[in-house]
């Protein structure tokens, strides 16, 4: 099964937005600086490499307050086409990469409140 293009960028950065999170308190900047800097395919790829290599730590961080997703085996296979079909076009590369690292920043709700209940009818 193969996602729009949009679908995996977004559960990409979805994934790398937890490296930036305060809840789960990594505050890898420097793995999503370097996706959105890269300047080759394997750059970019080295630095999904090194947040993915974060996942159990991340997983364990997310034990049942916070939400967590890592990217499906499809997300990865559609980010290695893309960037073997953009790899000889700078430009594109770097539109790539940028889309991936401005998704990290989006505002994601992982760590949601619980709504908490007044007992004995009080508002």
């Amino acid at each position: 099964m193969v996602f729009p293009m949009e679908e995996w960028i977004r559960n990409i950065g979805r994934y790398l937005s937890y490296l930036v999170d305060e809840n789960f308190g990594e505050y890898a900047y420097d793995i999503v600086d370097g996706i959105a800097k890269a300047r080759t395919g394997e750059e970019l790829l080295e630095n999904v490499y090194k947040a993915l290599r974060l996942a159990p730590k991340l997983e364990k961080k997310a034990e049942k307050k916070c939400n967590f997703r890592k990217p499906s085996p499809a997300d990865i296979e559609a980010l290695e086409r893309e960037v073997e079909s953009v790899s000889n076009d700078p430009h594109k590369l770097r539109r790539l990469a940028l889309k991936l690292a401005l998704w990290a920043f989006a505002y994601w709700n992982h760590c949601p409140k619980k709504e908490q209940k007044n007992e004995g009818g009080e508002n």
